[in-house]
């Protein structure tokens, strides 16, 4: 028997195919970490953000991954919505208030005025990244669907153990710590986002918008998001 066509069928058509990608996916992250870190420490990032596109991108064109899952659907303007619009609005009016007390601090104390010149490679990746992690929420709650019942939520934890996933890979990044602690606070708001919205594009627009703020306060820093 041919493997690739078996392994074809199964990550397209099997029952537990959400389990095969998020199993893939984790294959495909630990051996691209591997390789680059030890022959191409430099292509480690590029590498990254290919892999964080290119896994969902291919499930979803071969119909293994629901777009609806994915909260690749059209935004549709009912009370969750709302919801999340009023949510994600809030989130950033507070975040642009403490970033102006932080610049008028800065200013007051004659430390550099920041620019934001380093902004479109980071929006790239934090996309990418958002993208990402919308992919292990579906394949975990298209795993979950299997087993759903009256007494279980299979979007509520299919969030919650999207983002305990997401963990080790961010902490395993070679950027400084207080980079990682912020990814993980980026993290937790998109989950929170997603849990009342279903929605990639509100978390995408929180996670650039929340990336925007932190560059004007770090502009000589690319961000590992």
């Amino acid at each position: 028997m041919m493997v690739g066509p078996w392994l074809l069928e199964q990550l397209t058509a099997s029952p537990a195919r959400a389990a095969l990608w998020l199993a893939l996916s984790f294959v495909l992250s630990g051996t691209a970490t591997l390789v680059t870190r030890l022959f191409a420490p430099e292509l480690e990032r590029p590498v990254r953000i290919v892999r964080w596109i290119h896994i969902p991108y291919l499930g979803l064109i071969l119909g293994a991954l629901s777009p609806r899952l994915m909260g690749l659907t059209i935004v549709g303007w009912d009370s969750r919505y709302i919801v999340g619009v009023v949510l994600l609005a809030g989130l950033l009016f507070l975040l642009v208030l403490i970033r102006i007390w932080l610049h008028t601090e800065t200013s007051h104390t004659g430390g550099a005025i920041p620019t934001g010149r380093s902004w479109s490679p980071s929006l790239f990746e934090s996309c990418a990244q958002e993208f990402h992690w919308c992919f292990l929420r579906a394949a975990v709650w298209d795993f979950l669907l299997i087993f759903a019942s009256a007494s279980l939520s299979p979007h509520y934890w299919a969030v919650w153990i999207g983002a305990a996933i997401s963990l080790p890979g961010i902490h395993i990044q070679p950027v400084p710590l207080s980079d990682r602690l912020l990814t993980t606070v980026v993290l937790l708001a998109t989950s929170s986002l997603f849990l009342v919205t279903q929605s990639f594009w509100l978390c995408c627009f929180l996670h650039l918008g929340i990336r925007v703020i932190l560059l004007w306060s770090q502009p000589s820093r690319q961000g590992a998001l």
